[in-house]
């Protein structure tokens, strides 16, 4: 175990709870080490229910065509801690990271600190001492009273689009969940806008009006105009400017969505560095493992042989399911056989009631190091309410899962129901994020 993982363990021990939302212990934290966040790059703030981490994935990549210098901070991490903090567009290694974390664990020396707010800190402490460009924060949960609202010199805040999740923290209704996520527009200069329940899009509205910040709105400031399927290119307007850009290289048809919101935001910052080709050859270049990822020449596609094709995706709420249940009746000629774990909180019905009845098996499987719902249980309410009683199987493993359906003769397997499952399957599939 490395030193860097020491710490982390360690870091965990700080507060009881894993998510308790406020700005007070990471203030304190902070003003310790002499305010790092108030010395950092312009800001792009990117909050949401669904498209964080893709928006942000193609934000990246088209700054980087642009070689623009881009620190970038995400969360959860799939297979280990460093892949939430990007400087200068790498991961950060594994002294830097130490370092830091140590330095951050003796200024808070042993107060209580959630593992998120505390680690935040100490992105914010690489971010303020390497030059950048721009920083790209993805918050962890919410907005207002998210650790990363804390940033200063935000230059654009971005709202993917937002639904029901989250709801023992952020609140019971779709109203009360906006609520919490329009926290990042705190002293933005202007905000871009996703598509939106048009509840939620009221809500904005009147929260930008009070706060004077100006919208790109899509559908009135930005809209994609249409999509060609067979040339794979779709048209955009930016206040009134067309551009013809590549389907993105992520896979599914919501990335060609969250793609042109991270080009309005590009678009709208009006950095000399980005244009046509510089956008275009970003979306083509995006990665962003574990979602619609396939998985080809690892160790599990060696135990399942060159008849099956294996999927994996973390998407785990209603709009997740939706994207999935599309992507299936793609697979018109496959069978598909779906390999699937929750972790409490979440609602596998609900999840499952789009998809089940285009697949051919359901294999349940646990999550490691983490609070799933057991395998067993799903499986009761699988069979209970919606009346599949047959080839649904629970698995010790995606092993014991993979052994099961290389018994058929052919088809497409799709993993999916959480984001730390994806990173267990990437584990055991040898796959590293670079």
């Amino acid at each position: 175990m490395d030193n860097s993982t020491k710490i982390l363990r360690r870091l965990q021990l700080l507060h009881p709870k894993k998510i308790d939302l406020s700005l007070l212990r990471i203030r304190r934290l902070l003003k310790k080490l002499d305010n790092p966040h108030l010395n950092m790059a312009p800001v792009i703030h990117i909050a949401g229910t669904n498209g964080k981490g893709s928006v942000t994935s193609f934000l990246r990549s088209i700054f980087e065509k642009a070689n623009l210098k881009i620190h970038t901070y995400t969360s959860p991490h799939l297979i280990r801690f460093n892949e939430r903090i990007r400087i200068n567009s790498k991961l950060i290694g594994n002294s830097a990271l130490s370092q830091l974390l140590e330095e951050c664990e003796k200024f808070n020396n042993g107060e209580e600190i959630t593992f998120f707010e505390i680690t935040t800190a100490a992105a914010f402490l690489a971010f303020s001492r390497i030059d950048a460009d721009f920083i790209l924060l993805e918050t962890g949960l919410g907005g207002k009273f998210d650790a990363t609202n804390i940033a200063k010199n935000k230059i654009c805040s971005v709202i993917t689009p937002i639904s029901m999740d989250h709801m023992n923290f952020l609140g019971s209704s779709i109203k009360k969940i906006t609520a919490e996520k329009l926290g990042i527009f705190n002293q933005c200069k202007h905000a871009i806008i996703s598509k939106q329940k048009t509840t939620v899009r009221q809500m904005i509205r009147l929260e930008a009006k009070k706060k004077r910040i100006k919208l790109y709105e899509e559908g009135i400031d930005w809209k994609i105009i249409n999509k060609n399927y067979v040339t794979e290119i779709f048209k955009m307007d930016f206040s009134g400017t067309n551009y013809d850009l590549n389907f993105p290289s992520l896979k599914g048809e919501h990335q060609i969505e969250n793609a042109s919101t991270a080009v309005a935001t590009a678009i709208s910052l009006n950095n000399k560095k980005i244009n046509d080709k510089i956008i275009n050859e970003g979306l083509l270049s995006a990665n962003w493992a574990g979602r619609m990822q396939k998985l080809d020449n690892g160790k599990l596609s060696d135990i399942i042989g060159d008849r099956f094709e294996i999927w994996l995706d973390g998407g785990h709420n209603i709009e997740a399911s939706t994207m999935i249940s599309k992507e299936i009746k793609n697979w018109k000629k496959d069978k598909v056989f779906l390999v699937f774990g929750m972790m409490i909180g979440k609602d596998p019905i609900k999840f499952l009631k789009k998809i089940v009845n285009n697949v051919s098996a359901i294999f349940l499987v646990p999550i490691q190091d983490h609070q799933y719902i057991p395998p067993y249980e799903i499986k009761k309410k699988i069979i209970s309410q919606l009346n599949i009683y047959e080839e649904v199987f629970c698995s010790l493993d995606i092993r014991e899962a993979l052994s099961i359906i290389k018994k058929y003769k052919s088809g497409k397997i799709l993993i999916c129901g959480s984001l730390y499952l994806a990173g267990d399957i990437l584990k055991e599939d040898g796959f590293k994020i670079s």
